[in-house]
């Protein structure tokens, strides 16, 4: 049985403003994590994730994910090449920069500059194969 999931049509020609999107967020998580922001690095690099994530789901699947569930979003994208290493390890990196969403945006505590770092080297990481999927 296929999953079912929360999602949003989008027409596929607007996948590049979600992947414009994307690199913004990016750019602007490298930019705070020079500055020592390391909460504000990590919550871009957070919805750059997201952004990335919606580009592909958009370009290969003609939606994006409309839940506000997080793990849904990781399922939504690991059905884009199902049982694929390369895509599997990617799902798993969005899905370590979603699990911190919530701490990172609502919680107390501050994000420790090793926690900020990760998060960029995983946005990183993902956005760049994001980027060799999608074309130019």
């Amino acid at each position: 049985m296929t999953p079912k999931f929360k999602t949003r049509d989008v027409k596929k020609s607007l996948y590049t403003n979600y992947l414009k999107r994307a690199k913004e967020c990016y750019h602007a998580a490298k930019n705070s994590f020079e500055a020592q922001e390391c909460n504000a690095a990590t919550i871009s690099a957070i919805h750059a994730c997201i952004a990335a994530s919606d580009a592909m789901c958009i370009y290969f699947l003609g939606k994006r994910n409309a839940s506000e569930n997080h793990n849904e979003a990781v399922a939504l994208f690991k059905t884009i090449k199902a049982d694929d290493e390369t895509t599997n390890t990617n799902a798993n990196r969005l899905s370590r920069t979603l699990s911190i969403k919530n701490m990172a945006e609502y919680e107390d505590r501050l994000i420790f500059r090793a926690e900020a770092e990760k998060a960029l080297k995983d946005c990183e990481r993902f956005l760049e194969y994001v980027k060799t999927k999608l074309p130019k």
